[in-house]
């Protein structure tokens, strides 16, 4: 299914719930920001960017039958020239504990890929979480069906994707089945957190150049597990994710261990240690440890955050700062 179908989809859905026994007037809200970095390597990298410009638009249908809800999200980024990216586009229905989501949206597939990038301690997620996810090619998303069960204590989750990613026209057949659960102990101040994924699919000629190099393609059989938890004490948060890919004979795997500390409620302190092991040869399979500051000025809507990253190699040091200011538009 492609974009402009997806969108279409969307739209019949909303005009046909026109019909139904309908609430008071839904609000729709609107939010977006903005994440404009500096980086310096110290070597051959000097820049200033914008790293991400997001806006989306989500809210719950007009009707009685059902807690219905929708979301439309785009991203405004800067390759070339700006260009206009479609990334969620999906309609759930939610009933007690349950909920199902139809469309394009991030499977559910390990702890830190769902995890809002706005809200994350450092400005880039994982290396193994940006490489080895199955959807990791095609901006972290996927078409297709999730069932979902979540309560206080458990979540679990079924997909079956078209294997393809996002804003995809091709007609070969790479379907994903995954399968994410998890349990938590505690309460919102002080919890732990223990989960496992799992994805496989037949893939037909697809491309992984996150693993392979470029311009690698595979066909074969694409499995991939992880492993995930996260504590929360207070003002103190730990999570980590080990994962693994593989594609036919070939094995990859990362992971990470993360660390932070809010301090007065306006100072994130963050230390992390990284390591993901590819096939691409130009890449060094030695970990990364990264120190980073953030200074909310007004929560995560306004912040300031720098992250020193390291990385040691027998007799030379790798090096990368970033800077990052993100500022929301909208808060509701």
């Amino acid at each position: 299914m492609n974009t402009f179908r997806m969108l279409l989809l969307l739209g019949a859905v909303i005009v046909l719930f026109q019909g139904v026994p309908v609430n008071a007037q839904q609000k729709v809200n609107w939010n977006g920001y903005l994440q404009y970095r500096f980086t310096d390597n110290y070597l051959d990298q000097t820049n200033f960017s914008i790293r991400r410009a997001k806006l989306w638009l989500d809210g719950n249908l007009p009707t009685k039958i059902g807690d219905w809800s929708y979301k439309v999200q785009a991203n405004f980024y800067n390759k070339q020239s700006f260009l206009f990216l479609l990334q969620d586009v999906y309609l759930s229905y939610a009933l007690d504990k349950c909920k199902i989501t139809a469309g394009q949206f991030v499977p559910d597939f390990g702890l830190q890929r769902r995890q809002s990038d706005y809200l994350i301690p450092l400005t880039e997620r994982a290396s193994v979480i940006n490489s080895l996810l199955p959807s990791a090619e095609t901006i972290g998303r996927d078409v297709g069906l999730e069932l979902g069960y979540k309560s206080n204590s458990a979540g679990f989750s079924l997909g079956l994707f078209n294997g393809n990613g996002a804003n995809s026209v091709s007609g070969r057949k790479n379907f994903l089945y995954s399968n994410r659960g998890y349990v938590s102990f505690g309460n919102s101040l002080n919890n732990l957190q223990a989960g496992y994924s799992i994805a496989y699919r037949k893939d037909n000629e697809l491309k992984f150049s996150n693993i392979l190099g470029s311009p690698s393609i595979f066909s074969g059989k694409d499995f991939r597990f992880g492993f995930d938890a996260r504590l929360k004490l207070s003002a103190f948060e730990f999570q980590s994710e080990y994962i693994e890919a593989h594609l036919g004979s070939k094995r990859a795997l990362g992971y990470y261990a993360l660390a932070n500390y809010l301090i007065a409620g306006k100072n994130l302190i963050t230390v992390s240690l990284e390591q993901l092991n590819d096939y691409i040869p130009s890449t060094i399979d030695r970990p990364w440890y990264t120190l980073g500051y953030s200074y909310l000025i007004k929560g995560y809507f306004i912040k300031v955050s720098i992250d020193n990253k390291l990385q040691f190699i027998n007799d030379k040091t790798n090096s990368l700062t970033v800077v990052q200011v993100q500022y929301f538009f909208n808060q509701e």
